[in-house]
């Protein structure tokens, strides 16, 4: 009986080991197709976000209440999307870490790019379908990009892209960012480029 249990338990363990080993075999799409997706619907995504950043950026300071709607606003804005820590773009960390600080400051020497910026412009929007043979799989991406279209040598080649998904209703929903973010040093503002 021990022998048979023995047994058991070494076949056990290496159906598990060799069910563990890495084959590199990567599931492949069958179909990859790139779409143009509506240029004034893809502004009218990213602008909601940006508003929100605009305006929060416009002050030297806010309430501890005006700080909690941002974030539940950008937040919102983004579609629940909670990968990017907003408060530590544009707070400091210091005063937002302690309650007892009713009076908040935005930081001076950060600038967040945003379409209501001159010379920041929606340059592309394209959804990416991958199809598998196991449908499964199948996805639907969007990637809206802005890119800065100006002369200033310290904004050259800078872009922010915006990705969506497609959920289960077959509505886009936010699903992170690529680029950069933001621009933070003693060469920048809040308001180092002008609005439109």
């Amino acid at each position: 009986m021990k022998k048979l249990i023995l047994i058991c338990a070494v076949i056990i363990y290496v159906i598990t080991l060799t069910s563990c080993i890495n084959t590199n075999d990567k599931i492949k799409p069958e179909k990859t197709e790139e779409l143009n997706f509506d240029m004034q619907l893809a502004k009218q995504m990213i602008e909601k976000g940006d508003k929100i950043i605009v305006d929060i950026t416009a002050k030297d300071e806010v309430s501890r209440d005006e700080y909690n709607k941002f974030l539940r606003d950008i937040t919102d804005a983004y579609d629940g999307y909670e990968d990017v820590e907003w408060k530590y773009i544009f707070f400091y960390n210091k005063e937002i870490d302690d309650n007892k600080i009713s009076t908040l400051h935005l930081q001076k020497n950060v600038f967040y790019p945003t379409i209501y910026h001159q010379n920041i412009e929606l340059v592309s929007a394209i959804i990416t379908n991958t199809y598998y043979k196991n449908k499964f799989f199948n996805n639907s991406l969007l990637t809206i990009t802005e890119e800065y279209l100006g002369a200033d040598s310290k904004l050259k080649n800078w872009y922010r892209k915006y990705v969506y998904r497609k959920d289960d209703d077959d509505n886009w929903v936010f699903y992170g960012f690529g680029g950069e973010m933001n621009l933070a040093d003693d060469n920048f503002r809040p308001n180092y480029l002008e609005l439109k």
